[in-house]
Order: structure tokens, then sequence, then C-alpha cells
């Protein structure tokens, strides 16, 4: 299946061009604020280096959150105009579990992937690989970092990745202590996306551009300040 991914959840971006588990073509970014403008240019990039028509895509797959609530609203609007060009059926993938897909290794131990939710949390969640897959361990949210990973089973290594580890590195070493494990991979997950996003469309589970839903678990700073003042 011939599938273009999309994540703008973090400054990490990233555009992928992914059949089976081939990665066609791949263009990274890093973006300090918007990705309005280096998104739209990764896909023409995309497009224009593999001779690509927007016919020729079976489906599409975006990264529909958690992390930056603009970044998400960016990636949802282009993969819904896309999809709406095109007439493909569009993946609602979690950036959790593509971030956790990296490490995807059986046998290995759990994965935990932390995106940093700023304003002292951290969006997160715990898989196992199995099956070619990932295996829900504990449901993903947003937590306050040492509430969730004083919630972690309490014995067996576990592998760390994401913004989130990143930031609050230091206090996983003090609660987990030598267990922890953190890997140098690269942030940037538009291929996983894209091979989550093909299980699904062949599950049958793809979506119409009108039925894409961001994935928040928490409101927005605006959502916030509107529930105050209604009060």
């Amino acid at each position: 299946m011939l599938l273009l991914a999309v994540d703008t959840t973090t400054r990490f971006g990233s555009v992928a061009l992914v059949r089976g588990e081939e990665v066609l073509a791949e263009v990274n970014y890093a973006s300090p604020s918007s990705h309005s403008r280096q998104v739209f240019q990764a896909v023409d990039d995309i497009i224009r280096l593999s001779g690509l028509k927007l016919d020729q895509l079976e489906g599409l797959a975006v990264a529909a959150g958690p992390g930056s609530f603009t970044g998400i609203r960016i990636g949802l609007s282009l993969v819904k105009a896309l999809a709406l060009a095109s007439g493909r059926p569009v993946a609602a993938v979690s950036a959790l579990e593509a971030l956790a897909l990296k490490l995807s290794l059986p046998g290995e131990g759990l994965i935990v992937p932390m995106i940093d939710a700023r304003k002292g949390e951290v969006f997160a969640g715990a898989y196992l690989a199995a099956g070619g897959g990932l295996q829900e361990v504990l449901a993903p949210g947003a937590f306050n970092p040492s509430i969730f990973l004083d919630g972690l089973p309490p014995s067996g290594p576990i592998s760390f990745i994401g913004t989130g580890a990143q930031l609050y590195r230091s206090l996983i070493e003090e609660i987990i202590g030598a267990r922890a494990m953190f890997w140098n991979r690269s942030f940037h997950t538009a291929a996983e996306v894209g091979r989550l996003g093909q299980k699904l469309l062949a599950a049958g589970q793809g979506l119409r551009p009108a039925d894409l839903q961001p994935i928040y678990y928490r409101k927005s700073q605006a959502e916030e300040k509107k529930t105050v003042r209604t009060k």
C-alpha cells in the first residue's frame, strides 16, 4: 500500500512516503515555532522528488496527537485537504504509538514514549512489542511525570524515548534507577506513522476527512480560559 504520512505533533516535523515496511522517501525538519511553512514544503519536496501524483496514493496517515495543539491542527488540516483532493482514506495514528514503534523489539521490555506537554506534565503511555505490533500496557494520557513514573511496573528494563524523556531524564533515573534505558533515536516519526497507518487501513479503519479528530488528552489553553470565564 502506497501511503503518505505526516507528523507535526512536536517540533520534530516529518513527512514520509511508505510502502509496506519500506520508506521510499522522507523529509525531516525541526520547527522552533509553527509547522505551517515547513510541512507544506516537505510535502512538496516528497511529491517532487518521488514523481508522485496524488491519485497514485492508496491512503494517507497523520499523527493526530497528543502533542502541540497548534501542530496537531496544522497536520490534520493538511491531511484533510490531501484526502479531499485525492479521495483516499485517512488513518489517524497516535504520536505516542509511533514513538514506541521506534523501539519495538520483542523481548526487550517495556517501551515508554513521553512527549513534553508543558505545564509540568507529559503525554505518555507504556507498551510492549508483540506480534509485529504494540500491546498497550498503560493507557496513554496527560500526567504529572512523577505520578506516571511511580505507576510503572517495579521490575524489568524500561526503554524511554521522546521529548518528555529527554526533559525529565534526571527524574526518570531517580525513580526508575538502573532499569531505565534511553535510546539515541530520532524523534521524527512520519515513517512509523505510515507503518501504523497501513495496518489501520488494511483493517478497514480508514476515516473520511470529516471524521478526523485530534488526540489532545487535555484542554487547550484557550479552552481552559473559556472554562474559567464561564464559571
